[in-house]
């Protein structure tokens, strides 16, 4: 969570990536050859994510019975990863979730360690089966520091009641034109209401890279102070300001707030809403891909979907970690691999090919809607990537709420870039 995030007291994604970090505190031995392997595992899961998480978790431990357990214990993202910090390797658990975004930064800090050769002697994990745009932001150092469960993207979800027969919007001019023709103020119905805040982070950088841009560079420097940056920021303030399909200034949940009670026609969220919004429209819920909607533009970039992933990672221990730990550990997280179309019912994007293609997968409702998972562009590869770019968020909602002109959007882009690089140093020189 960015710091920006943090401080207006945004609710938490549910959604985080997945890791598996190995502990040797408390009374476990690590180089106890009998037995059962116990494995603790802390994750930031949460609400109605958890729920569908301890039952695949209840399954694997009654699967794996005398001979692996897992041990679960979820926080709140922001204790979480306090915890981490805090207790890695002295006293951490066997396994915990980490967003994938953090990886590189929790492994140069020394969190969490490679997944080397000698993890897979007895049981294997094939990368080749996972989402290459996922599993490749992995890597530091030519070494792979997770495997990704899942992928969650920003959706454009839709009221069938409100859109009726209108066609589906293609590009962005499309959306505005239907968004403005299906709002009337004056009944308090909007196209497309948009908060200035939460999830301005996916929207932003969906924005951003559809337009052509990007975050940051593999070392680190911001790189959305561009006119690619400006458009995706005006591209936004445009929706509230020039085109008048969303009110002014609303805050986190405020836009999903008029689309549950049936006064939005479209509505940006991530895929890990999906069962709040089946919930509260029923059959009037519809869902697409947001590939596209954010730029008239027709070049390749233009279908990427802003997305992150729940990672399996393995934490730096006191101790030497035994065979036996490396086998369980493996073998738990290719189970979670082979079973992630069940937790796909989150809302959450298999990053394991085979689930994808499985007909639990394939029968869901909504999930193919969400769009082409190779698509789905997480965070680029990069130790100080919250420093470097989750900066500008803050100055974005700014833009939006201000309604700046090209001049003030640059002037905001210059700013945050300013204080990126500022961040970034300062975290850098610890």
């Amino acid at each position: 969570m960015n710091k920006w995030f943090k401080r207006i007291s945004l609710v938490a994604l549910s959604g985080v990536m997945l890791g598996a970090c190995v502990a040797c505190g408390g009374g476990n031995d690590d180089n106890d050859s009998t037995g059962e392997t116990s494995l603790r595992l802390w994750t930031p899961i949460t609400g109605a994510d958890l729920t569908v998480f301890n039952r695949l978790i209840t399954q694997f431990n009654q699967e794996h019975k005398g001979e692996i357990r897992i041990d679960h214990q979820s926080e709140v993202r922001d204790t979480h990863y306090n915890n981490i910090k805090n207790n890695v390797p002295s006293s951490g658990p066997e396994m915990a979730i980490i967003h994938s975004q953090l990886v590189q930064n929790y492994a140069a800090n020394g969190y969490i360690v490679p997944l080397d050769d000698s993890f897979f002697a007895e049981e294997t994990i094939d990368t080749n089966d996972y989402l290459p745009n996922v599993l490749n932001t992995l890597y530091m150092d030519d070494n792979l520091y997770g495997i990704p469960l899942d992928v969650h993207p920003i959706v454009m979800y839709y009221n069938k009641a409100l859109v009726g027969d209108n066609p589906l919007p293609t590009n962005y001019s499309e959306l505005m034109a239907l968004a403005q023709k299906l709002t009337n103020s004056s009944k308090g119905v909007w196209g497309m209401p948009m908060s200035i805040m939460w999830p301005s982070e996916f929207v932003y950088s969906t924005s951003l890279f559809q337009n052509g841009g990007q975050e940051i560079s593999k070392d680190n420097k911001p790189l959305f102070n561009t006119e690619e940056g400006a458009v995706a920021a005006e591209v936004l303030r445009d929706v509230i300001h020039l085109y008048k399909v969303s009110p002014n200034n609303l805050q986190a949940d405020q836009d999903m707030n008029l689309f549950t009670t049936g006064k939005a026609a479209f509505h940006m969220q991530g895929s890990w809403s999906l069962s709040g919004l089946q919930d509260a429209l029923g059959e009037d819920l519809g869902a697409m891909p947001l590939s596209g909607l954010l730029t008239n533009g027709t070049g390749e970039s233009s279908q990427d979907i802003m997305a992150r992933s729940h990672v399996f990672t393995v934490c730096k221990t006191r101790r030497a970690l035994s065979a036996k730990k490396k086998a369980a550990i493996t073998t738990f997280i290719k189970w979670m691999g082979e079973h992630s179309a069940d937790w796909s019912v989150a809302g959450q994007i298999p990053a394991y090919n085979p689930a994808r293609e499985s007909d639990t997968f394939k029968n869901a409702e909504f999930l193919s809607d969400f769009g082409d998972p190779n698509n789905f562009r997480t965070a680029v590869g990069a130790v100080y990537y919250e420093a470097g770019f989750e900066t500008v968020f803050e100055y974005v909602t700014t833009i939006m709420k201000d309604n700046l002109d090209a001049a003030g959007v640059r002037a905001q882009l210059k700013a945050a870039e300013a204080e990126a690089i500022r961040a970034v140093k300062t975290e850098q020189e610890g």
